[in-house]
C-alpha cells in the first residue's frame, strides 16, 4: 500500500450469492489504502493473525459487495456490524 489512512464509520457489506434470504456481511474498515496502481481499497481486521503472529490489516474480500457509512446502514446491517 501506497498510503493508509483511517476509515472512520465506514464499512463493507456484501451478500451470499448462494443464499438471497441470508443476513448480509458487514466488515468495518479500520482503513483506506492506496494500492500501487492508485486503487482505493477498504481495509480490515481479519480474524486471527497473521503468519509472523502479529494482527494486520487485509483488503476486504474479493467479493461484490458496497461501502457504506455508518449512517447508510439498515437496521439489520447494523445488528450485523456488531458480530464482526
Amino acid at each position: 500500500m501506497k498510503n493508509i489512512i483511517p476509515a472512520t464509520d465506514w464499512f463493507f457489506v456484501h451478500r451470499d450469492d448462494e443464499d438471497a434470504l441470508a443476513r448480509p456481511t458487514v466488515w468495518h474498515l479500520a482503513a483506506w489504502g492506496v494500492n500501487d496502481t492508485g486503487d482505493i481499497v477498504g481495509l480490515v481486521s481479519p480474524a486471527g493473525k497473521s503468519s509472523n503472529g502479529v494482527p494486520s490489516l487485509a483488503i476486504v474480500p474479493p467479493v461484490e459487495g458496497k461501502y457504506l457509512h455508518r449512517d447508510q446502514l439498515t437496521d439489520i446491517e447494523r445488528e450485523q456490524a456488531l458480530k464482526r
